[in-house]
């Protein structure tokens, strides 16, 4: 059994449809991993699971007013919140026969339908929250029974826990509930100690504590602490013919829970302490415990296997956090022997997690609306989920928690490019704006990870930016290939437009944009455009670099800058049209005399001086395609 969609309107982000997104979402069999960034509404789709369901650790779970979608003042009054789970085998089925769902196609499911109705204050009473869960599409079959709930009860790991706490012993602990839900937990409340032979030890649970509360009972110490207390001052209390004893007891009840209500799970010292020793492991490890015990439950229970984890990687090492997913992905394919698959349904801010994971499991939250990337739900194609499973990077998943993503083919541009929108005024950083290097081939493959298949848009701007790669033909330093075409002239206007078009048609859609270079590359169209000495400047230091094994002191970088600026006067000066001169200022990169990562690296501390240009002077000077791409990704139409 499984949860196959879960649907909600009016609660909480998720409006009815209308003015705002209602919640629709249908979940993997597997692993379904929600990501986004904050208050995107990742964690009122796992309340919304916790909240119809309800859990195994049985807490009290109720709607309030604040769980009503509100809209400017006007909050709804009603909401409601539908689980279907399918797959259940014969016996769960007879067990919950009256509530299932006959399906058209002769399968049968379990529809869970919470419907709640907000009763505002008046007068003298409360508001109030009425709610009801019935069975069957839209709640039109009967309430949902007992039965019911105890069979599909989902295990949930709240973010930021105190895994410490969890697995302390005390009155209803987790531990001991999964104790109680261990598959070999059966027959071990009968007590089979027996006191005629009290040297034989049991073999149940019960009846060993029966056997070390009877012979610690025995033990000296006890025995005179207990005569103590009664011959000497319990018994001063008593009336006449009333007698007054007591007795030491480790356990007052042999009784099954009672004794699991003792039990606690710590970690063992680290290999350089005595294992009998107590010691504080850190909150990392312990959250690692307390997850591989309840997982140990979901795999052994008959009832729902649903994992619903909010933000595993709390207090997790990157490397550990990898461990982790690699663990949650296995779990949810029942890799290892005698076990089940888990469902998991699980939150992450963790660009580690996101990177580990299979992009097939991802489903992305934003402004209260979901786009999966399950295969068959994106403009990926099978060679594209390969290609990234490889190749994306805690680096490059930045991009499943950004406002805006900018897609780029080397490190040139993801130095560079921030540096010149801070300055123009549209700084990523304010934009919640990610730039993604993706190097060189790979941009293909990234550009479609937030393209819906069905045609749709996501509210996430994307922008991926490439080159145009037609030599001008001012750049007489470039040798010609043998065959095919390089140079500005070997084009006519319609073949160079149609390149740039195969470019733009190739990886375009949705909310994704693709801006090719108007010239030839990021450097030289910044150097045409009007960034020309600003690239001159860079391009300078950088030889500079190059030439001392990328060693500059500050005062060799110093005596660069003026002897660029006496370079500049000289070629400014010297009549230059402005392709000559953006090909004279490139040619150092070309030649390789410079690196074009180290040359961005110099044109962006260049651009945060302010002296080569900002806000408004900046933006125009640079090329029209990186204007285009600052505006649809900031969403900034005027200066």
């Amino acid at each position: 059994m499984h949860l196959k969609r879960i649907r909600a309107s009016n609660f909480r982000a998720f409006g009815d449809g209308t003015a705002a997104p209602a919640l629709d979402w249908e979940l993997a069999p597997g692993l379904n991993i929600l990501v986004g960034e904050n208050d995107s509404g990742k964690t009122s789709v796992v309340d919304a699971i916790r909240y119809v369901l309800w859990t195994t650790s049985y807490e009290f779970v109720r709607l309030f007013e604040t769980d009503f979608h509100i809209k400017g003042k006007t909050r709804a009054c009603s909401l409601f919140i539908e689980a279907t789970l399918v797959d259940l085998d014969p016996a769960q089925e007879a067990s919950v026969l009256e509530w299932m769902t006959h399906e058209a196609d002769g399968s049968h499911s379990l529809v869970v339908y919470l419907q709640a109705r907000w009763i505002p204050p008046k007068a003298n009473k409360r508001g109030r929250v009425e709610a009801i869960t019935c069975s069957g599409p839209n709640g039109t079959g009967p309430e949902i029974g007992t039965a019911v709930r105890e069979l599909i009860r989902a295990t949930y790991l709240r973010p930021l826990r105190d895994a410490e706490a969890e697995l302390r012993p005390g009155r209803q602990s987790r531990l001991s509930q999964i104790l109680g839900a261990h598959k070999r937990i059966d027959g071990q409340e009968k007590n089979d100690f027996d006191v005629a032979a009290p040297a034989t030890v049991p073999s149940n649970l019960v009846g060993l504590m029966a056997f070390a509360q009877h012979h610690l009972g025995e033990h000296q110490v006890i025995k005179d602490v207990q005569d103590d207390v009664n011959d000497n001052y319990l018994n001063k209390f008593a009336f006449a013919g009333d007698a007054l004893s007591s007795r030491i007891q480790i356990a007052p009840e042999l009784g099954l829970q009672p004794i699991l209500e003792r039990f606690e799970l710590a970690l063992l010292p680290s290999s350089t302490i005595d294992p009998g020793e107590r010691c504080i492991r850190g909150l990392g490890y312990n959250n690692a415990l307390f997850m591989a015990t309840e997982l140990v439950l979901l795999r052994d229970g008959e009832e729902l296997g649903l994992l619903l984890i909010e933000e595993p990687e709390a207090h997790l090492h990157p490397q550990l956090q990898e461990r982790v997913q690699q663990l949650l992905e296995r779990t949810a394919k029942a890799v290892e022997q005698d076990s089940r698959p888990v469902q998991i349904v699980m939150t992450t801010h963790s660009p580690s997690l996101a990177a580990g994971a299979d992009i097939a499991s991802l489903t992305l939250v934003n402004r209260a609306q979901l786009f999966s990337l399950a295969h068959g739900k994106t403009k990926l194609l099978k060679s594209d989920y390969e290609f990234l499973r490889r190749f994306i990077d805690a680096t490059k998943a930045n991009l499943f928690f950004a406002r805006g993503v900018a897609i780029v083919e080397g490190p040139a541009e993801s130095i560079l490019l921030p540096a010149l929108a801070a300055a123009a005024g549209y700084s990523f950083n304010e934009h919640g704006i990610s730039c993604v290097n993706v190097g060189g081939v790979g941009l293909y493959h990234y550009a479609r990870i937030l393209q819906p298949s069905d045609g749709s848009a996501t509210p996430i701007p994307v922008a991926c930016i490439t080159d145009r790669d037609i030599v001008p033909d001012e750049a007489t330093y470039v040798s010609a290939p043998k065959k095919g075409k390089r140079f500005e002239k070997d084009y006519t206007p319609e073949e160079a437009e149609a390149l740039v078009k195969t470019k733009i048609d190739r990886a375009q859609g949705g909310s994704t944009i693709v801006c090719v270079s108007n010239k030839w590359t990021l450097e030289y169209d910044l150097a045409f455009y009007g960034c020309d000495r600003l690239m001159h400047d860079a391009i300078h230091l950088a030889k500079k670099a190059n030439s001392r094994g990328e060693r500059l002191t500050e005062e060799d970088e110093k005596k660069a800058i003026v002897e660029s600026a006496a370079f500049w006067e000289k070629l400014s000066n010297a009549g230059h049209s402005k392709a000559e001169l953006a090909s004279i200022i490139y040619q150092p990169l070309v030649e390789k005399e410079a690196s074009k990562a180290i040359t961005a690296q110099y044109a962006a501390h260049l651009i945060s001086t302010g002296d080569y240009g900002k806000g408004d002077e900046l933006f125009n000077n640079l090329p029209p395609y990186l204007q285009q791409a600052l505006r649809h990704l900031t969403g900034r139409t005027e200066p």
